[in-house]
């Protein structure tokens, strides 16, 4: 979950739904529901990042540049929340969780961010929204690797469409993580690399219709029909409709295209609530927390769901805030800074 900048250029709109689509999982852990499918939304949504930045920021990266990249902007704050999470879970609890596939051993992968590529397919664990964050961070592995500027737009649509289609054949929707399929392919990982090729998809589709005339004419009436799709999409899915939401990645791609140009009012008046997608992947990492910890309260108080579901929206904003200011923003730079300078530094010359 980046901060969308490049050349001072702010996607201001997308920071904003960005930071919505994070509160929604926030609901969908106290009401149940869709809010499993913002996840696919994030990765669209980095697909459409990275190759802004990396792409087309002016100064080329090497490979090993780009992890450092990323390893400063993933783990500082997933380590924190893990390790914020163990403790909480241990005052609350007075010992630690269990999991199927063992404690100790999902533990050391949460710290090595492999919790999420097919080594656990028993469930999730520890902080568990947590396993995306393994799937982006090896899909972006994946993507420096593996795909560049010249690689077609055909070749992405129908790669990330397989990969659809095979979690459609194998589950019946989106909603799986950690599954195997066939017994190497792991379903998250799956899941991630399929929205995040789709991602690039937008970002060139935005590209290509930025300063079209019609853009600016029909922009209210596209985000509308973007808005009404989502809507249409989450009322249908019940009974034989559940599989609809296989189709939400490809309306995450227009959705981002679109929204990214700000030409109708409803983008331009979401620029408004662009700080809630700063504070977004603080949100997403922090709120198992905040819930877990009122969810013991409202055992002791007798809390019913909408109590809960404020008092967390409210904690995990506030909380969220000074997690982001004081920890996610400095421990980045300070990563990023050393790992710059582990990889760049000279070797000693030899005696």
């Amino acid at each position: 979950m980046e901060q969308i900048s490049v050349k001072g250029q702010r996607f201001l709109a997308l920071d904003a739904l960005r930071g919505l689509a994070a509160l929604w999982v926030v609901y969908f852990h106290i009401y149940g529901g869709l809010g499993y499918l913002a996840v696919d939304f994030f990765l669209v949504l980095s697909g459409f990042i990275l190759v802004h930045r990396y792409w087309y920021a002016g100064k080329p990266v090497t490979p090993r540049e780009f992890i450092n990249h990323r390893l400063a902007r993933l783990y500082p704050l997933h380590l924190y929340t893990l390790l914020v999470f163990v403790l909480v879970h241990w005052l609350i609890y007075w010992k630690m969780p269990s999991f199927r596939d063992g404690a100790l051993f999902t533990f050391i992968q949460q710290l090595t961010l492999t919790h999420n590529i097919g080594l656990s397919p028993q469930g999730l664990t520890w902080n568990y929204p947590a396993w995306s964050v393994s799937v982006e961070f090896f899909v972006n592995i994946l993507f420096i690797f593996l795909i560049t500027r010249q690689t077609r737009s055909g070749t992405l649509f129908l790669l990330g469409t397989f990969g659809i289609l095979v979690l459609f054949m194998q589950h019946g929707q989106l909603n799986t993580q950690s599954e195997n399929y066939f017994g190497i392919v792991n379903s998250g990982l799956l899941r991630g690399m399929s929205s995040f090729l789709l991602g690039i998809l937008s970002y060139r589709v935005y590209l290509f219709y930025q300063d079209d005339w019609r853009v600016a004419r029909y922009a209210i009436w596209l985000e509308m029909l973007c808005v009404l799709a989502v809507m249409g999409i989450i009322v249908s899915r019940t009974g034989s409709s559940m599989g609809m939401d296989v189709f939400v990645p490809y309306l995450a791609l227009l959705m981002v295209a679109i929204f990214a140009c700000e030409q109708g009012w409803l983008s331009r008046g979401l620029r408004k609530l662009a700080y809630l997608g700063e504070i977004s992947y603080s949100v997403y990492l922090n709120h198992l927390v905040v819930l877990m910890i009122f969810r013991y309260f409202a055992k002791q108080y007798g809390w019913d769901k909408p109590v809960i579901l404020g008092l967390t929206f409210v904690t995990v904003l506030v909380y969220s805030h000074f997690t982001y200011r004081y920890l996610e923003i400095p421990l980045g730079k300070a990563w990023r800074k050393g790992l710059t300078w582990l990889t760049t530094a000279s070797p000693s010359p030899r005696t």
